[in-house]
């Protein structure tokens, strides 16, 4: 169906209040800062939960497809391509930022960053870059929404409107209940974790399903859906402003949890329909392109926020904080659309070729035998607890030189591609004896720098040697169990 550009440009609108929320604004924000256009300058909660339920209408507008097979893991294959580019940079950027402490931070809260499941561990949803924990929050609902839209095909337009009127009221409930008794105590908890902003995604998409099949056939007045609209974010709006003033009224991040849930829809959906000049006006190329870049300017702001503020404060200049107050935002703006254009759509392109390759089960899998490996090695080659703890860092350095680079020879190597699975033992061996020897290789030798330059008092050659034997052994039995199920379910035609 046609693009709903109006809708795209309003994704800026929602970062703003973000950048305005984290980063201050700087003399943009203050020119502006007067009640009652102050409470909704920081209204950025309502803002992200504004881009739950977007994400959820513009899944349905591109997904919801009852005539054909929903493509489960196309359509994962595409929103992994979509968010972990630009995901994975940032967090590059903020272990830069941390460099002199990063290699003391605990692997498992590092993994959790990498594998993007942060908020779903309470104490590790604000680590790295804190902004990101909201990519949980929306891979969760990537991983909800194929199931959710099979089950909406055969479900009619009311029912589904109810369902998620039902799911938000409980949603609302519960949270409220929770914030009452718990907050501050379990703060991380009920503000990050994914499933109490569920509500908010899946009434987009509801929202999405009905102007699909109602909504686009029906016949409205303009002047009508513009009084839908207006009345709608005058609603929002006056509700923030009032819940600034009595505090009794679920306020500042409370409405996160997809309070406006409701009206955000409306929202949505009337601008949707709208066919004024205020469409005209939203879908002018520059908004639609700083729209388009709104994730880039999500996701890298926190990062590019620290490392600028560290730069101008050991600069040689003599109000730093007034340079960056004029600057940061325009800054960032420059950054998104820069990295929107010339960083996120090239690696997108590129990891779609790679992927074509690369069955993920099996890197998953790979990389928890990575992991297997490095634990079952130490522990069987030391027996004390105390020498374990001596060679500590030295298995944290193997640990990590192999989850990276094990994954790069076995791209480059092709021991990932599920084709291989079905030629004979030696096409499907060979990639895999090459892909874990040279990463042994690889490791050693850095472990071996390491105690040559000093760093560790010791040089461990058994525990490579058990190592390459896991590795090895327990790639191929998995690639042998992938082929005696048929997982991928390939024609067993040789390499």
């Amino acid at each position: 169906m046609k693009r709903l550009d109006q809708l795209t440009s309003t994704r800026f609108i929602a970062l703003l209040l973000v950048l305005f929320y984290h980063a201050g604004g700087g003399v943009y924000f203050s020119l502006i800062n007067v009640f009652p256009i102050s409470a909704l300058l920081r209204a950025a909660p309502t803002g992200v939960s504004y881009l739950y339920v977007l994400s959820g209408f513009v899944m349905s507008l591109v997904y919801f497809r009852p005539k054909e097979k929903f493509n489960i893991a196309g359509y994962w294959t595409a929103r992994f391509l979509r968010i972990y580019p630009l995901y994975i940079i940032s967090f590059l950027l903020i272990c830069y930022y941390y460099i002199d402490f990063v290699a003391r931070v605990k692997p498992q809260k590092i993994l959790a960053n990498i594998f993007v499941l942060q908020a779903w561990i309470p104490t590790y949803a604000q680590s790295f870059n804190y902004a990101s924990w909201s990519m949980t929050v929306e891979f969760f609902f990537y991983a909800v929404f194929p199931f959710f839209t099979i089950w909406a095909y055969r479900q009619s337009t009311k029912r589904l409107v109810w369902f998620s009127l039902v799911l938000w009221a409980l949603s609302q409930l519960i949270y409220y209940i929770l914030w009452i008794g718990y907050y501050p105590e379990y703060r991380y908890f009920i503000v990050y974790f994914p499933l109490f902003h569920l509500n908010s995604f899946i009434m987009g998409a509801v929202g999405g399903i009905w102007f699909l099949r109602i909504g686009q056939e029906q016949v409205f007045k303009p002047v009508t859906n513009l009084l839908i609209l207006s009345g709608s974010v005058l609603l929002a709006a006056a509700y923030t402003i009032a819940s600034n003033v009595f505090t009794q009224l679920p306020h500042n991040l409370q409405p996160m949890a997809g309070l406006l849930a409701p009206i955000l829809t409306l929202i949505i959906v009337s601008l949707a329909l709208d066919k004024t000049y205020l469409s005209t006006f939203l879908n002018f190329p520059v908004l639609v392109a700083l729209g388009e870049t709104s994730y880039a300017l999500y996701i890298l702001h926190v990062p590019i926020l620290w490392i600028y503020e560290r730069a101008l404060e050991n600069s040689a200049l003599v109000n730093p904080q007034l340079i960056f107050d004029y600057t940061f935002l325009p800054l960032m703006i420059a950054v998104g659309l820069l990295s929107h254009y010339y960083i996120d759509r090239p690696l997108r392109s590129w990891l779609k070729q790679i992927l074509k390759h690369i069955s993920m089960p099996l890197l998953v899998l790979d990389l928890v035998i990575i992991a297997v490996s490095v634990y079952v090695s130490f522990n069987f080659r030391f027996d004390g607890r105390k020498e374990l703890l001596s060679y500590r860092s030295t298995a944290l350095l193997m640990f990590w030189s192999a989850f990276f680079l094990r994954t790069i020879f076995s791209i480059v190597f092709n021991a990932l591609n599920p084709a291989s699975l079905y030629g004979s033992f030696q096409q499907l061996a060979r990639p895999v004896l090459i892909s874990v020897t040279t990463g042994s290789c690889a490791v050693t030798g850095i472990i071996f720098a390491g105690y040559f330059l000093g760093k560790f008092e010791n040089f461990p050659r058994s525990v490579f040697m058990m190592d390459w034997i896991l590795v090895f052994t327990l790639s191929l039995a998995v690639r042998y169990l992938f082929r005696f199920f048929k997982f991928h379910n390939l024609h067993p035609n040789p390499v």
